[in-house]
């Protein structure tokens, strides 16, 4: 039986938010819909619309709602300096309670949404307009919205982190590393197809937390990889490894953005930590994602393949 791999975002939120330990690590998630575009937009300031399927970014976008109450102007109730100056000091402590509910009344509400596609942003003054626009992008494909997580940053730049974690040589869990990945300047994603860059865990989150605040978060998110992964598996079962997107807020908590049921391996080799790739590898060798060394010895090279089939022709 081959490697199990789940290609539906909300197949996986859905099977994650039934345990009691990793669903306070995931924002609120819900399929995409209006009523849900409408319901999420008031909650919260910032959401990322994902199609339930696809790979690194493609398809996703934001939307930062702005509320603002502006002044209405009135030209029945305009005054000249001095009327306005003459009524302020005539007025009395008493009266300005009621002074400052006239004020409050003379306001409206406008609301601004912002929708930013890869670098390209568009506003809409209306939730008609937005959803148009999105539907424009979503046509009949599904996709879900997501609560946005204002992201720790290195320099101005928001960064996450991918935790992987597989089976290792007894078939137990276990989380193997952790990289870092920051997004490229006017992005919202940060994944490396997109122009992101890859950095070590360690760079990226010391410069925010203190060395015993480094290592309680360290702990922490490789107890979370095996988590996710336990309970995935409970529907899941043929699973071997996941990749686990995880955005850090402004206050180094951690969320979990997305897992991965393919997770691209080959960029822990880039970091210097050398011994935790050779360990990837090995685990991943073992359960078949990899092909093992003796298999690749075994096969004939390209010219004694050549040398092989000139003697055949000869015969």
């Amino acid at each position: 039986m081959g490697i199990q791999r789940v290609s539906s975002k909300w197949a996986k939120t859905a099977v994650l938010q039934r345990s009691r330990i990793v669903n306070e690590y995931i924002p609120v998630t819900r399929k995409y819909s209006r009523q849900t575009l409408e319901r999420m937009t008031e909650l919260f300031e910032s959401n990322y619309i994902k199609p339930d399927r696809g790979t690194y970014g493609n398809g996703v976008m934001r939307v930062k709602t702005t509320r603002l109450y502006e002044p209405i102007v009135n030209s029945e109730d305009s005054t000249t300096d001095a009327e306005v100056s003459e009524e302020t000091n005539d007025r009395n402590l008493a009266d300005e309670p009621e002074a400052s509910a006239v004020t409050s009344r003379a306001t409206y509400l406008t609301t601004t949404y912002q929708l930013q596609y890869g670098t390209e942003e568009r506003s809409f003054h209306s939730l008609d307009e937005l959803e148009r626009a999105l539907n424009d992008r979503i046509q009949e494909r599904d996709y879900i919205i997501q609560q946005g997580i204002s992201l720790m940053k290195h320099g101005d730049l928001p960064f996450d982190l991918r935790v992987l974690t597989q089976k290792n040589l007894q078939h137990n869990w276990e989380t193997t590393g952790i990289l870092g990945r920051v997004a490229a300047p006017g992005k919202i994603i940060t994944n490396i197809h997109g122009g992101g860059r890859l950095a070590t865990f360690e760079e990226l989150v010391l410069p925010h937390l203190h060395q015993d605040g480094f290592k309680k978060l360290r702990t922490e998110l490789y107890r979370l990889g095996v988590h996710t992964a336990v309970q995935l598996q409970t529907s899941f079962p043929r699973l071997k490894e996941i990749g686990i997107d995880i955005a850090l807020d402004e206050a180094g908590r951690p969320w979990i953005l997305e897992v991965n049921t393919l997770p691209g391996i080959y960029a822990f080799g880039l970091l210097p930590d050398k011994e935790t790739y050779r360990k990837i590898k090995r685990y991943a060798i073992a359960y078949g994602r990899l092909p093992s060394k003796k298999s690749k010895s075994s096969r004939p090279s390209p010219k004694a393949q050549a040398s092989s089939t000139k003697k055949r022709v000869r015969r």
